[in-house]
Order: C-alpha cells, then sequence, then structure tokens
C-alpha cells in the first residue's frame, strides 16, 4: 500500500467523521459519536446519522 493511498484514505475519514459531527449535532445528539460514526463507518455511518430522530434537548 503506498503512503497515498493511505494519506487519501484518511482524508476521506476525517471528512466523513466532519460531517458526521456536523449531522449529530444537528439532531442534538454527541458530535464526538458523530465523528467516530463517520469516520470508522464511512457513508453507512452517515446514512446511519441522517436516519436518526432528532432528540430531545430536554432529554
Amino acid at each position: 500500500m503506498s503512503n497515498s493511498f493511505f494519506y487519501f484514505s484518511f482524508a476521506i475519514g476525517v471528512a466523513l467523521g466532519a460531517w458526521g459531527a456536523y449531522l449529530a449535532e444537528q439532531k442534538n445528539r454527541s458530535r464526538q459519536l458523530g465523528f467516530l460514526l463517520g469516520f470508522f463507518f464511512g457513508i453507512i455511518g452517515i446514512l446511519i446519522l441522517i436516519l436518526l430522530i432528532k432528540k430531545n434537548p430536554n432529554s
């Protein structure tokens, strides 16, 4: 595996993690959980976050 492929994959993971953190925050969920879902599960994690129901801010 070349170094450029590793860095590219890592950059994609970070971008999906940032997107996941944003989506989680919009649904009143943990940004850390959103980042981890996006980073480790990629587009599947993003789809999970999109399908989550918005959490009540009081709970």
